[in-house]
């Protein structure tokens, strides 16, 4: 059926009225769908809003916990550090303070070494040459009664060459041929002094001194210490 049929059959009035009626329908039909679709549409865009603004605010949360860990982090290792200073130096003052009590105990109270004689220190600092060590070994006599006391000694460097055990004898290693003979002669204290290279190599760990110790002519008797290799700084 064609359209002039149909308005014929409903007449002008009842077709063009239908047709009015039709578009009005078919246009409110799209304006609600359209207005449906928009709200839809911005409840949406609503949502993913609140969704982003959550996760920035969640991100500066984070982020600011961060930085509290971090600063609270930096905090610690330094207060460890200072920790490890103070340690460190009250070791050493500790160890002063022994070597100072030791030397006086030694001069004050001879009584404590029955020996009489004391090998007080090995001291050990570098030389400007490479691989090169001026050391000083202090002697020292105890009894109350002083009387002059002659010997020789036999200086031993202990340690490693190579991966192996290795020994040397310090006058194998004085630069200072003069100083070959290592001897003594004291009544109070005496420091024996000289610089030494190490052979290539070489990795020095303790040092052996040995002393024969001879009185009035008489041989008095013998005496061993054993310092562990420590370089002082200059």
């Amino acid at each position: 059926m064609i359209i002039s049929d149909l308005k014929n059959k409903l007449g002008a009035f009842q077709f063009y009225f239908i047709l009015i009626v039709s578009i009005a329908a078919t246009l409110y039909a799209g304006f609600f769908w359209g207005n449906a679709h928009y709200a839809q549409q911005q409840m949406t865009i609503s949502t993913h809003e609140k969704s982003i603004q959550n996760l920035k605010l969640e991100n500066e949360k984070l982020t600011k916990n961060l930085n509290v860990l971090g600063v609270e982090l930096e905090v610690a290792r330094l207060t460890q550090q200072q920790h490890v200073v103070e340690i460190g130096k009250s070791i050493d003052v500790e160890k002063d303070l022994r070597t100072q009590l030791a030397f006086y105990q030694q001069v004050m109270a001879p009584e404590l070494n029955e020996q009489g004689f004391l090998i007080e220190g090995f001291n050990l600092e570098p030389a400007l040459s490479d691989n090169s060590y001026r050391f000083e070994l202090v002697l020292m006599q105890q009894n109350k009664t002083k009387n002059t006391l002659k010997g020789s000694l036999k200086v031993t460097l202990i340690g490693s060459e190579n991966g192996k055990a290795k020994q040397y004898t310090i006058d194998s290693l004085l630069s200072d041929q003069e100083q070959k003979n290592l001897t003594f002669s004291f009544k109070y204290f005496q420091v024996i002094d000289g610089q030494i290279k190490l052979p290539k190599g070489f990795q020095p760990e303790q040092v052996s001194v040995h002393a024969n110790i001879f009185q009035f002519k008489r041989k008095k008797g013998e005496l061993t210490t054993v310092f562990n290799w420590v370089i002082n700084p200059n």
